[in-house]
């Protein structure tokens, strides 16, 4: 037997995920002897992989960014002005999008991770 759990638009898949595995725990005990629910696929480790692969990109930026304008211009407030503005503008991203109503899937996480190699481009 098979069973597929669908997630309604604009909900969070975190959320829901983390909800059926506690009813499946709840429900795993009442089962007759044999019979248990084995999850064949879960969406939660590509989504923690996706905000992961955001977190470190942005980091790696970040510190890219900035040796680079050490190594080259040894001027402090030129490094601030280019190293201040990539967290800025991720969480800026998040802002907006909340305020709008969209919710952070893996094709919203993978376009911020595109601009935070065109701001590095831009800024270098």
């Amino acid at each position: 037997m098979g069973g597929v759990v669908v997630i309604r638009y604009g909900a969070n898949a975190r959320e829901v995920i983390d909800a059926v595995k506690q009813k499946i725990s709840e429900i795993q005990p009442g089962l007759p002897a044999g019979v248990s629910i084995v999850p064949f696929y879960d969406r939660s480790i590509l989504i923690d992989h996706a905000v992961d692969t955001l977190r470190h990109a942005l980091i790696e930026e970040l510190i890219l960014v900035t040796l680079a304008h050490v190594l080259f211009l040894w001027h402090f407030r030129s490094i601030l002005v280019v190293t201040i503005p990539l967290p800025l503008a991720v969480l800026g991203a998040f802002l907006f999008m909340k305020g709008a109503g969209i919710s952070s899937n893996i094709m919203s996480l993978g376009g911020i991770a595109i601009a935070i190699g065109v701001l590095v481009d831009a800024a270098l």
